[in-house]
């Protein structure tokens, strides 16, 4: 008997150790250290790879990949997909000390008359060019070095870069330039040379200064690059977009979108989850001729059924310009916006641009387009699609969200042609305080409004202010009520929402709010902006927030 215990125990455990030789042939670790590593290396831990790009070309499913610290120069092109129980992963070991730079930062300029050159740089495509200056500039592209004006640069026919700053300043004395010569970070489309992939992770580093997008994919292959994560990145500097584009089944989270040139992050697939992410300051270099949003869904028709959930957008856009924290685009459809909180920005906090079928609820809304004259600036914008037919946007429910100091609470763009009643966008349940003018209604019917909150928003409609800071002061002295009785049915209207203290933005009703159980119920929001029920009374309250003891 004990004879046939031991060799029942040693097939036990041959199969155990064939099993894990079977597991460590799939799920390789690769380590990459650009300080220390050898592309002729193994890619283990004492003898790493110098390039993710060589990791990327051996990793099988299952597989992942260490980046150590250092900045790595290059763009990921290539290699295969992961599975679906078995991804593919890159993972940083230190997201800010990880860094993926597009960028070569240049010193030792000549100097001939007022322009400064640089020879030997390889950039790869010519459109994509751009000169960075101290992290916040970019400088304008002309054809020729001579006659150059301040803030330029040209790219000659052999890859020279000549410059001249703001000033006619130094560049070799207290200032950083950069200087383009890669496309993308991670290609994840069969474009640019690249391969299509999906089940890829991207986790824990800084993707910043690349030509075109730091993540980049192709809209009409949305299937063949399906389930990305994308997990810790700072994504930042951007010569495009940061991502373009989330494709079917993407996981964005816990992401910093900061200060690229046109959107954040752009999503074109179905099913993309967007979560807890921070979108600030994006089209910071000055006007894209996009119109940059922290977040743009859209155009096509396949982007749908994805949520944007949790985040905090801040000063999107550039200035006099039409730029947003969420931009609803084109046929995109059928997406829930929920629980962010949106501050800033030089034309919208949300606007819909023939995007349909939408659902926008528990979101904050403070100080959107405070000196922006344009009439289409407005906490919610809803106008038609730049990219064509079908160009009006139908049936978006807009509930339970909280406006505060906004130029305007909305605009409603005039329909090309008459909406039907059930397809009317819908403003349900939104508190709109101390807004600094009211829009004009179209003459057709765009949208249904019925039991927002009004409070301290001017008479009628007003000539923007030049001075937001005077025009808040006024309406705070003056004590303005609304007058929207043509404009909502069955409006709350006041003073003072009472919210328990707006200056440090806690938009919770106090116990003496006028918004306690006014709100209609609607069946598809179930909790406020914190996860709160929305049962705590006879009737829900009106704006973002139930009140709480």
């Amino acid at each position: 008997m004990k004879l046939i215990r031991t060799v029942i125990c040693r097939v036990l455990l041959a199969y155990i150790i064939s099993c894990l030789g079977l597991f460590t042939a799939w799920a390789t670790v690769y380590h990459v250290d650009i300080n220390s590593g050898d592309d002729s290396f193994p890619g283990t831990q004492d003898k790493p790879f110098r390039s993710i790009s060589q990791a990327s070309k051996l990793m099988k499913p299952g597989d992942k990949a260490i980046i150590h610290e250092g900045i790595y120069h290059e763009q990921v092109m290539g290699g295969q997909s992961g599975l679906p129980d078995k991804p593919i992963v890159y993972e940083g070991a230190d997201r800010d000390r990880v860094i993926l730079r597009g960028s070569v930062t240049a010193t030792d300029w000549k100097k001939v008359g007022k322009v400064w050159f640089k020879v030997g740089l390889s950039p790869i495509t010519r459109k994509n060019a751009f000169v960075m200056v101290d992290n916040k500039k970019k400088l304008k592209q002309v054809d020729q070095p001579q006659n150059m004006p301040e803030g330029a640069f040209c790219l000659d026919s052999d890859n020279n870069y000549f410059i001249r700053l703001v000033g006619d300043a130094d560049p070799n004395k207290n200032h950083i330039v950069d200087l383009y010569e890669l496309d993308l970070g991670f290609n994840a489309g069969a474009r640019w040379g690249g391969t299509a992939k999906k089940h890829i992770i991207l986790r824990n580093m800084t993707l910043e200064k690349y030509g075109a997008y730091a993540v980049s994919a192709a809209p009409d292959q949305h299937e063949q690059n399906s389930h990305w994560e994308l997990d810790n990145l700072k994504v930042r500097f951007n010569n495009g977009a940061g991502v373009f584009c989330c494709l079917d089944d993407w996981y964005v989270h816990n992401c910093q979108f900061l200060k690229n040139a046109i959107h954040g992050c752009q999503i074109d697939g179905s099913r993309v989850k967007f979560v807890d992410n921070v979108a600030n300051e994006n089209e910071f270099f000055g006007p894209s001729g996009y119109g940059g949003a922290g977040v743009l869904i859209g155009p096509d028709l396949w982007a749908n059924s994805c949520e944007v959930k949790g985040n905090s957008f801040g000063d999107n856009g550039y200035p006099d310009g039409y730029g947003c924290a969420i931009y609803l685009e084109g046929r995109s459809h059928g997406n829930i916006i929920v629980d962010n909180f949106i501050r800033g920005g030089t034309h919208a906090g949300i606007c819909f641009y023939g995007s349909s079928g939408n659902k926008v609820f528990n979101n904050v809304l403070v100080d959107i387009a405070p000196k922006n004259t344009w009439d289409l600036c407005a906490a919610f914008v809803i106008e038609h699609s730049r990219e064509g037919a079908p160009t009006q946007s139908l049936g978006n429910i807009i509930a339970y969200n909280t406006v505060y100091r906004c130029s305007a609470p909305i605009a409603l763009s005039e329909p090309a042609s008459a909406v039907g009643q059930d397809q009317l966008n819908e403003f349900i349940d939104n508190v709109f305080s101390f807004c600094r003018r009211m829009l004009p209604k179209p003459s057709l019917p765009v949208a249904i409004l019925k039991t927002n909150g009004w409070f301290s928003c001017p008479e009628q409609y007003q000539k923007p202010s030049s001075n937001f800071e005077e025009t808040l002061k006024r309406l705070y002295e003056n004590n303005l009520v609304s007058g929207v009785a043509s404009l909502d049915s069955s409006p709350v209207e006041g003073k003072d929402p009472k919210f328990q203290d707006a200056v440090r933005e806690n938009f919770v009703p106090a116990e003496n709010s006028p918004l306690l159980q006014k709100a209609v119920p609607i069946d598809f929001v179930k909790t406020d902006i914190r996860g709160m029920p929305r049962t705590g009374g006879i009737a829900p309250d009106i704006g973002a927030y139930e009140q709480t003891p």
